[in-house]
C-alpha cells in the first residue's frame, strides 16, 4: 500500500516536509528583500510592504556578534560588520529614508510566507562552517516558510538536524542549476531557487522528473514573469512585487 503524502508537502528520504510556502496557485510572487523600489532593502516597513503584494517575501539573515538574528544582504550594515557588532548598536543604525535594521523575530511576527535565505559564505566576514546561523533560522521556520542558502552544506546540516523545515539550494547566474536538482533530489531539499536566466525548459523538465519546485529569482519584466508561469515555476522573487503580482493576475485571469 502507497503512502499519502498531504497537500503542500513531500516525502523526502523518509521525512514528511511541508511546503506551504509554494502553495498553489503557482507561482508564488515574493518581494525581494521585501519591497526594495519602495524602501531600503530587508527594512520591516518594505516587508510589510512585499507581503501586501503578494503574501509572501525573501529576507537575509546574519548573526550578530550578540547571536541576534540580523536581516541584512550585505556583511556590512553602515560600515560595520554585523558578524562583529552587537544588535544594539546595530538597531541605531538609519539606513534611508529613517528606516533602520530589522531583527528576524521582529519581520516573522507578520503574517506571511517567507523565505529565509542564511548568509554564510566562506568569503565573508563571520563565516561559521559549524553552520550555527542555519540551525537558528532553521528553529525560526514555520511550515509556511522557506530556508535557502548558497552555501549547501548549511542546508544539508538543516536536513540532518532540523528534517521538518523545507529547503532550498540557491543557484547563483553562472551556477550549476542541474547539479543543483540532483544534490535536491539525493539530499531531501524541496526546492531549486535558480536565477532567471538558467531557467528553461530543459531544467523545468528535470526538476519535475526529481519532484524538486523551481523558484525564480530576481524577475522583474512582467513578459518574463508570465513566461515563466507558463514554464512552471513555483514561486518568482521580485524587486517589483506589486506590478508583478498584478501582472500575473491578469494574464491568469
Amino acid at each position: 500500500m502507497g503512502t499519502t503524502v498531504p497537500c503542500g508537502g513531500r516525502l523526502r528520504n523518509g521525512f514528511f516536509v511541508k511546503s506551504s510556502f509554494l502553495a498553489r496557485p503557482w507561482p508564488v510572487v515574493a518581494g525581494h528583500r521585501g519591497d526594495p523600489r519602495r524602501y531600503p532593502d530587508n527594512t520591516l516597513t518594505g516587508i510589510i510592504s512585499g507581503l501586501a503584494a503578494g503574501g509572501a517575501v525573501e529576507v537575509d539573515v546574519r548573526l550578530a556578534a550578540d547571536g541576534h538574528l540580523v536581516l541584512s544582504h550585505d556583511p556590512d550594515i553602515g560600515g560595520h560588520a554585523v558578524a562583529e557588532t552587537p544588535w544594539p548598536l546595530l538597531a541605531e543604525l538609519e539606513i534611508g529614508g529613517g528606516h533602520r535594521p530589522c531583527l528576524l523575530d521582529e519581520a516573522m511576527a507578520l503574517p506571511g510566507r517567507f523565505d529565509l535565505e542564511v548568509k554564510n559564505l566562506p568569503t565573508e566576514t563571520g563565516f561559521d562552517p559549524a553552520g550555527r546561523l542555519a540551525l537558528s533560522v532553521a528553529s525560526r521556520a514555520r511550515p509556511e516558510d522557506l530556508v535557502t542558502s548558497f552555501y549547501w552544506p548549511d542546508l544539508d546540516r538543516i536536513r540532518s538536524h532540523a528534517p521538518h523545515v523545507s529547503t532550498g539550494l540557491l543557484v547563483g547566474e553562472d551556477g550549476p542549476a542541474g547539479d543543483a536538482v540532483v544534490h535536491a533530489a539525493e539530499a531531501g531539499h524541496t526546492v531549486v531557487a535558480a536565477h532567471d536566466n538558467l531557467i528553461d525548459g530543459v531544467l523545468m523538465s528535470a526538476a519535475a522528473a526529481a519532484d524538486v519546485a523551481v523558484v525564480a529569482w530576481t524577475v522583474n519584466d512582467t513578459d518574463r514573469a508570465r513566461e515563466l508561469s507558463q514554464l512552471g515555476v513555483a514561486a518568482i522573487i521580485s524587486d517589483r512585487p506589486h506590478i508583478i503580482s498584478s501582472a500575473l493576475r491578469e494574464h491568469q485571469a
